[in-house]
């Protein structure tokens, strides 16, 4: 008998563990199609394609391909449908077909894979497709995106799921794994860069489960986690009077993940007009008619679009300035140098979105190295640069590490957490009027050059920290309080203030900011407030406070402008110390090696409001790190035995926060860090500021 074989295009392998796929070749559309359902044991010539594309994929016991549908492809369609998570039966659905690629081109090649896992909310999106024998609620997304549809009637988030719908394949009572353990399980490892939850509306609680899914599905690297609240009002489904708590819960937890993104799937129905309202839901309005179940994949599609979790697909090629799998050029010596500092107004160096300033619109891959060309920029003979280094919409979490382009130390400058943008000053020894940048995870990076130390420039002046702005109305030396718009800026004098002389010409403070309801972005720059540059300072999320050090060149007006580019709320300002001026007793920065001087991870946490002393001969320059912090607080740096208050950094529960600071030996020549609540701190040291004779 001759068979009709079948290619297809675009087949992602997803395999039992232990089989090995073979190599299928790249297409966009099939050549033969299975339009019919299958059951284990039927005789039918779409046997034949669908035991083909199983021997593509690399499932092994296939006796064809032929026209029965025996027990060996039954076996591997099951392994295959427990990989997508779908109930695994065996039966060749619209659904599986469609997902196998006998109905239609599969997602384009390198597409982002996109999870759903929900229960009889959303299940009819998959259920009228299967009683139709078609995909066209599945092909909403499936058009573009990898997708994984594991939608089940009475699935729950962690507790046991309830026993739902009888199968319409095999008449069997199916009970659905819960969100959890399904996640910890089968998906392990598969869930890709995007999570889709619409499940729980059989949870009495969701506080505990939101905790334990976000943290595994961080835990497995998804970018984005979409949460379709819940809808309520006026049903007489018996878990409706928990679902305006539920929907509270998800609100709470969005400040605690940054990762995780709340689709107002409620909002957005109960918006619609009564006879839409009727036409989407059945009588008990939280499940969907067949309207519904199409509404309710476009509303998902457009959501996950506009977050462009694409952007996160791990095997996506990198272009531009991302080097190759090496890292960085040959190693360099960085070597001791005394220098002053020489500011400057911001200027973008690199931003990896934008093509022409270093990226060519390409992220920077888990593992690369970029080069950062600073010539024409630097001052002449320039041994490092002060940068403000953005790590924007992290697709996992991770690191930056800033370091002069040659072997990388095992020290790092900016950390963040999937989702969350995270700035921090960096100041970096530079090898050919440039520095370089290691990500361990996948991301987008803003650079903007604020400074330079070099010869002949400002020398440094340390203070307090002092508290000098805070516009929730405390006490500080430039007295202002109100929260402060977007667009809107204060200008804050410094020279002739507290200390500072009239000709001092920078400043090094520590920027925090609060109490915004929006994501929002802060800029220091010269003053006045006009005219703003190209650059950012803070990046904080709603709800979340945040803070980062910078060095500031002072205006024609002896002072800076702290300014809301976006958002808003309230703005702290500590002063760490100021450059310049005709006062003796400056210091000069001499730059060194990256070196970690304190790890406290090899010990018990430091509990909060413990002391750390670490030994300190000189005005040291430090990036702090606060690991896994137990709660949201904050990290103090200050001179051991001395009564300042500082807040150098802020944390948030589970995640890694860091910053630079400066900070002078105290009592017996020591530095003191403390948090405020239990964290582990790691400290790194990138030079000192020393006594010079160097004018």
């Amino acid at each position: 008998m001759k068979l009709k074989l079948c290619s297809a295009i675009g087949i992602i392998a997803l395999v039992a563990p232990g089989v090995v796929p073979m190599a299928v070749p790249a297409a966009s559309a099939v050549s033969c199609a299975v339009v019919e359902r299958l059951s284990p044991g039927s005789v039918h010539p779409g046997v034949v394609c669908l035991e083909q594309r199983l021997i593509e994929l690399g499932y092994s016991g296939i006796s064809g391909p032929d026209t029965t549908y025996d027990i060996g492809s039954a076996a591997a369609v099951m392994d295959f449908q427990s990989a997508r998570g779908l109930y695994p039966d065996g039966i060749v659905t619209s659904v599986t077909g469609r997902q196998l690629g006998l109905r239609g081109a599969l997602a384009p090649a390198g597409a982002a894979r996109v999870t759903v896992i929900g229960d009889s909310t959303s299940a009819a999106m998959r259920w009228y497709d299967e009683a139709n024998n078609n995909s066209a609620r599945y092909d909403v997304m499936a058009d573009t995106y990898d997708l994984l549809w594991s939608v089940e009637s009475c699935r729950r988030l962690v507790a046991a799921s309830c026993t739902g719908r009888s199968d319409p394949g095999s008449g069997l009572k199916w009970t659905p794994v819960s969100v959890l353990p399904l996640m910890q399980s089968t998906l392990r490892g598969r869930l890709g860069e995007a999570l889709v939850s619409m499940a729980g509306y059989d949870d009495v609680s969701i506080e505990s489960a939101i905790e334990q899914i976000m943290a595994e599905a961080t835990a497995q690297g998804v970018a984005k986690v979409f949460w379709l609240n819940y809808r309520y009002g006026g049903n007489g489904y018996p878990y409706s009077r928990y679902y305006a708590a539920h929907n509270a819960a998800l609100e709470a937890a969005k400040v605690r993940f940054p990762n995780l993104v709340v689709l107002d799937w409620h909002g957005y129905s109960m918006s619609q007009s009564p006879a839409t309202q009727a036409d989407w839901f059945s009588s008990d309005q939280i499940h969907i008619t067949s309207s519904g179940a199409f509404a309710l994949a476009h509303y998902i599609r457009g959501r996950v679009d506009a977050e462009h979790v694409e952007r996160c697909v791990a095997s996506r090629a990198q272009t531009g300035a991302l080097d190759g799998a090496t890292g960085s050029p040959a190693a360099a010596v960085v070597a001791e140098a005394d220098a002053g500092f020489v500011g400057m107004r911001p200027v973008r160096v690199l931003d990896t979105r934008v093509a022409g300033l270093g990226g060519s619109g390409g992220m920077m891959r888990a593992g690369g190295t970029v080069r950062v060309d600073l010539a024409g920029r630097l001052p002449a003979g320039a041994s490092a640069a002060a940068l403000n280094v953005t790590a924007v919409a992290p697709c996992g979490s991770g690191y930056l590490t800033v370091f002069s382009c040659g072997t990388r130390p095992d020290t790092s400058n900016v950390n963040f957490a999937a989702g969350r943008t995270t700035a921090a000053l960096a100041i970096a020894s530079v090898t050919d009027s440039a520095v370089c940048i290691f990500s361990f995870s996948k991301v987008d990076v803003v650079v903007d050059l604020i400074g330079a130390f070099a010869p002949g420039g400002a020398l440094f002046h340390p203070l307090g920290p002092v508290r000098w702005v805070d516009t929730r109305g405390a006490a500080a030396v430039f007295a202002t309080k109100g929260p402060i718009a977007t667009g809107q800026g204060i200008d804050v004098p410094i020279a002739g203030r507290a200390g500072v002389p009239v000709d001092a010409s920078a400043v090094w403070i520590n920027l925090t900011a609060t109490g915004s309801r929006v994501d929002t972005v802060w800029q220091a720059y010269p003053g006045p407030c006009s005219a703003p540059p190209l650059s950012s300072t803070v990046n904080v999320l709603a709800n979340r406070s945040a803070a980062t050090s910078s060095l500031v060149q002072l205006g024609a007006n002896g002072g800076i402008c702290v300014q809301a580019y976006q958002g808003g709320g309230e703005a702290i300002v500590d002063v760490s110390g100021w450059f310049g001026g005709s006062l003796p007793g400056g210091l000069a920065l001499r730059s060194s090696a990256p070196t970690r001087v304190l790890d406290t991870r090899s010990a018990p946490m430091p509990a909060a409001q413990a002391v750390v002393a670490l030994p300190a001969a000189t005005v040291g320059v430090f990036n702090i790190t606060a690991v896994t912090a137990g709660g949201t607080g904050y990290v103090s740096a200050t001179p051991c035995g001395s009564a300042q208050v500082s807040s150098l950094l802020n944390t948030s529960p589970g995640e890694t926060f860091a910053n630079l600071g400066t900070v002078a030996p105290g009592a017996g020549g020591t530095v003191c860090f403390s948090p405020s609540v239990a964290a582990h701190l790691v400290v790194d040291q990138l030079g000192s500021f020393v006594a010079t004779t160097v004018a």
